[in-house]
């Protein structure tokens, strides 16, 4: 078993083998809060005012525990009868845009909604299936790209269920927005760009009871998306269909080299840690992690950066609960007195803290500076799940996603956090909307919150501006633009970490030349009857 600990302040150092990396310390603020039941623990923004409240689900009801700008909270129970408790998971999302945030309970015989009414004062519970589904994992996403948010439920002992959302509250089940293997196991799905082709892919982790090595029911599972509605099954190509009982998987980039690792804690045999090679495949680095390969067991998985030095760290249930980050795919363990809960910024001072039932971790904080964004989408969902933030400055570039339900079972902040460490400033923001939209912002202020509306910044998208085209697309030398009247108009190319590589003008010949660029996926922006637009394009 592992120590117990009585303290209700833990303060620990993070020692590397030269120096002192930064310090990080937790303290319990259970007064600041309702004692409030439910062992799923939900910490996302549930009334629109930009702050992360903290939810939990009972069958007697749902107790929220509203966040105040001056750090305080006002705890409200609504009272009602909860029919299939969260208790393996939940997801939350505003589903059918009224302002308020629904939510996604996975239940061990059925999977319900709860629909926040037009004030956000009372929920109803609807159940649009009467299958039973032992729910394990549940994700709110837009599957088939079509502007709103649809459901996916992990099934531990048949295949999974997704719903397809009509519109406002009309969820419809259907195994074929997303066709996975008809096999039990699901514990946690994650959706996540593995591949950096601007579309969400789905991370399937697997874990059947009873199961023997080498059965299928027991092997993890990366559904590629297509672009086309479709989705193919593709872990062995990628070396990553592990058959050990896996839990749950953390996807981040650990390393801040642009595309996303995983870590996955087994139970049957070692964990594992993919790097992502950039070229379509992951190497298992975990014995050089410094994480314990055979501290088996674990449940829970999260990363989040707690010390904000700019690295994603790793919070799970292991023997040491907590893995920082040395910045050099190296990780140091320390103990917590809690090994789970749901991460969400409570007070609003940049440093995350955990929510777990009716306990509230508050992070002390420290030196180092952050930055926090907040997104609202219009021609995509509402909370912009699906969409890629990446952060440039003097120390390089960070990528975070915006995901509906990660882990096994808590729902964690809906919005994007990044960690600066010492540096001052952010040379630009880039956000890649699942709509196809770009955003782009230049010096963008640090240790605040910001809220980004799709299209407002670098405007537009494929689909609102499609007076020109783009030509040859991929292209390995030059882009033709489809419209002449723009020569002369200057040009801006930017890369997919968001820095400007490329300033120069449309030519005689309506064009511009890329043939001095790498390899990869880019951005071009330009004006148009006073509107700047955005176009992505592949150099080959």
């Amino acid at each position: 078993m592992k120590k117990m600990k009585k303290n209700l302040l833990l303060i620990f150092a993070i020692i590397s083998t030269s120096s002192i990396i930064a310090q990080v310390s937790f303290t319990n603020r259970n007064d600041l809060i309702g004692n409030y039941e439910g062992s799923t623990s939900i910490t996302v923004d549930m009334n629109g005012d930009y702050l992360d409240d903290f939810v939990r689900v009972s069958e007697n009801g749902i107790g929220i525990d509203y966040q105040q700008e001056d750090g305080s909270f006002e705890s409200v129970f609504i009272e009602m009868i909860i029919q299939w408790i969260p208790d393996w998971s939940a997801a939350a999302a505003d589903i059918d845009g009224n302002g308020y945030t629904d939510l996604l309970l996975g239940n061990g015989q059925r999977a319900s909604f709860l629909f926040a009414n037009d004030d956000g004062t009372a929920f109803e519970e609807i159940v649009y299936s009467d299958l039973y589904i032992f729910s394990q994992r549940t994700n709110f996403v837009d599957i088939d790209n079509d502007g709103d948010l649809d459901a996916f439920i992990c099934h531990d002992v048949d295949g999974n269920h997704a719903y397809r959302n009509d519109g406002g509250q009309n969820m419809v089940l259907d195994f074929d927005l997303i066709q996975t293997l008809d096999l039990a196991g699901n514990y946690a799905s994650l959706w996540v760009d593995y591949d950096n082709d601007g579309d969400t892919d789905m991370h399937l982790t697997k874990c059947r009871q009873g199961s023997s090595p080498g059965d299928p029911e027991r092997t993890n599972a990366m559904y590629r998306n297509n672009g086309d509605g479709t989705y193919t099954e593709v872990a062995e190509s990628l070396g990553i269909a592990d058959n050990e009982q896996s839990w749950a998987t953390v996807w981040q980039d650990f390393d801040n080299d642009g595309d996303f690792d995983a870590f996955c804690v087994n139970h049957s045999d070692a964990n594992r840690f993919y790097e992502n090679d950039g070229n379509g495949g992951f190497n298992d680095i975990i014995e050089s992690t410094g994480i314990n390969p055979t501290d088996l067991g674990a449940w829970e998985n999260h990363g989040a950066d707690f010390n904000n030095d700019g690295y994603i760290d790793i919070l799970s249930e292991m023997a040491r609960e907590l893995y920082m980050n040395n910045g050099d795919m190296t990780f140091t363990g320390f103990d917590l007195p809690f090994d789970e809960g749901a991460v969400g910024d409570f007070n609003g001072d940049g440093y995350l803290d955990v929510g777990r039932s009716g306990n509230l971790w508050m992070n002390d904080g420290g030196t180092n500076n952050w930055v926090k964004f907040v997104l609202e989408g219009v021609e995509s969902n509402s909370h912009g799940i699906g969409a890629r933030i990446t952060i440039n400055g003097d120390w390089g570039s960070q990528i975070r996603e915006i995901r509906s339900g990660t882990g096994y079972s808590h729902m964690s902040s809906l919005f994007a956090h990044f960690g600066l460490g010492t540096s001052t400033g952010i040379e630009s923001v880039l956000i890649e909307w699942p709509s196809g939209t770009v955003d782009f912002i230049e010096n963008v202020d640090i240790n605040t919150q910001h809220i980004f509306v799709e299209g407002e910044n670098l405007g537009g998208s494929d689909f609102e501006f499609n007076q020109v085209n783009l030509y040859p697309n991929p292209t390995t030398s030059v882009l033709n633009f489809s419209k002449n009247n723009i020569v002369g108009n200057t040009v801006r190319v930017i890369d997919s970490n968001g820095k400007i590589v490329l300033n120069t003008t449309v030519s005689p010949d309506s064009n511009i030349n890329v043939e001095t660029l790498t390899s990869g996926v880019y951005f071009v922006q330009l004006e148009i009857e006073n509107k700047n637009i955005s176009y992505k394009f592949i150099k080959k």
